[in-house]
C-alpha cells in the first residue's frame, strides 16, 4: 500500500454467483449500499442457468457510481474457482468475500478497515448473523479468545469463513484453494494465513447476515463428494505445512483437521468402519481432546477405534 493510500485503501469484495435469482439482488444492494467509498465490486457469474445474470445487472444499473465488473465464466468452475478468478482480478489492498445469497450491513467495510488501520492488521475477523425463516441470530466470539491460534479454535465455519474476514490482498494472492474443490476451501486459505503468523484482530461486532432459508437433503452421492474434498485437502495442507517445517508447531491443529476430514465416513450411510479407521489413524489418538466434538461422540468415536479391526 503506498502513502497514497494507507488512510483510505482500496477494498475488492467479491461474489461468485451461481443460481441465486431470489437474492442477488438483495446481496448486490446491500454491498452497493456500504459507506465506504473506495470499493470495487467483483461480481463473477459462474454460468447460472435461472435468471441470476440479469437480475445482477439490473442492480448494477441502478448503481453507476459505484466501480463494478461482472466476469462471466465459460462454464460452470464452482465456488472455489469462481472465488480464485475474482481475487485474480482484484486490484485493492483488502479483499473480501460475500456469498449471492447473503447480505451485509451498510457500514460493514468502513468500520472494518477503520479498524485494520487502527491496529495495523492484516486480517480482521467479525461475528456474523445467521437468518432463517423464522429468526435471525447473532454467532458471536468470546472477546477473550484467541481467534487466530490455529492449534485452539475449532474446526467451525464460525472461525474459518472468508465471508467474516477483510484480509490483507497478497496473503490471499499468495493462498488461493484448490480450483473445482469446493468443499473446505474458507479452512484452506484461512489455516494457510494464520499459520504465518499474520497479525488477526476481532471487531466483535455482526454485520454479515448469513442466510440459511432453503434447506436440501443432500444425496449420498454429495456427501461422498464432501468426504473426498476434505480428505483431498488434509493432505494438501498436510504436505503444505511439512513444506514450511510447520507440522511440529501445528501439530495439534493438523491432527484436529485430519480426524475431522474423514468424520462422514462414520456419520453416513453406510458407514465405512475400516476406512475410517485406517485413514489418518494417527489422528485417532487424540479422539478425547477434540473439544469441538460433543464428549458423547467422542467417547463413541473412542470406541470404535479400539474394537474395529484393521
Amino acid at each position: 500500500m503506498d502513502k497514497n493510500t494507507a488512510n483510505n485503501p482500496l477494498v475488492s469484495i467479491i461474489v461468485p454467483v451461481y443460481n441465486t435469482h431470489k437474492y442477488i439482488k438483495k446481496c448486490a444492494i446491500s454491498l452497493f449500499e456500504q459507506t465506504y467509498d473506495r470499493i470495487e465490486y467483483i461480481f463473477v457469474n459462474d454460468k447460472s442457468t435461472d435468471c441470476s445474470y440479469t437480475n445482477l445487472l439490473e442492480a448494477v444499473s441502478k448503481n453507476q457510481h459505484r466501480i463494478c465488473r461482472i466476469i462471466d465464466n465459460e462454464k460452470n468452475l464452482g465456488s472455489s474457482s469462481s472465488r480464485n478468478i475474482g481475487v485474480t482480478k482484484a486490484k485493492g489492498d483488502f479483499i473480501c468475500f460475500c456469498d449471492s445469497d447473503d447480505w451485509v450491513e451498510p457500514t460493514m467495510i468502513e468500520e472494518m478497515v477503520n479498524k485494520a488501520l487502527a491496529e495495523n492488521a492484516d486480517v480482521v475477523v467479525t461475528p456474523f448473523y445467521t437468518n432463517t425463516f423464522y429468526e435471525e441470530k447473532k454467532v458471536l466470539f468470546s472477546n477473550d479468545e484467541d481467534i487466530s491460534d490455529l492449534n485452539n479454535i475449532p474446526i467451525s465455519f464460525h472461525y474459518f469463513s472468508l465471508c467474516n474476514k477483510l484480509i490483507r490482498s497478497k496473503f490471499l494472492k499468495d493462498n488461493t484453494s484448490i480450483d473445482g474443490i469446493d468443499c473446505w476451501e474458507d479452512l484452506s486459505i484461512t489455516s494457510r494465513i494464520y499459520a504465518l503468523q499474520v497479525k488477526v484482530v476481532l471487531l466483535n461486532k455482526p454485520f454479515y447476515h448469513y442466510r440459511k432459508y432453503e434447506y436440501h437433503s443432500l444425496t449420498s452421492s454429495s456427501h461422498e463428494r464432501q468426504l473426498e474434498d476434505r480428505l483431498i485437502y488434509a493432505n494438501y495442507l498436510t504436505q503444505w505445512f511439512e513444506e514450511r517445517k510447520l507440522t511440529e508447531r501445528y501439530a495439534q491443529f493438523l491432527n484436529h483437521l485430519k480426524f475431522m476430514s474423514k468424520i462422514k465416513m462414520l456419520r453416513t450411510s453406510p458407514r465405512q468402519f475400516k476406512r475410517w479407521k485406517n485413514t489418518f489413524p494417527e489422528s485417532n489418538k487424540y479422539i478425547m481432546t477434540y473439544q469441538d466434538i460433543p464428549l458423547k461422540y467422542r467417547i463413541l468415536f473412542y470406541l470404535a477405534d479400539k474394537l474395529i479391526l484393521k
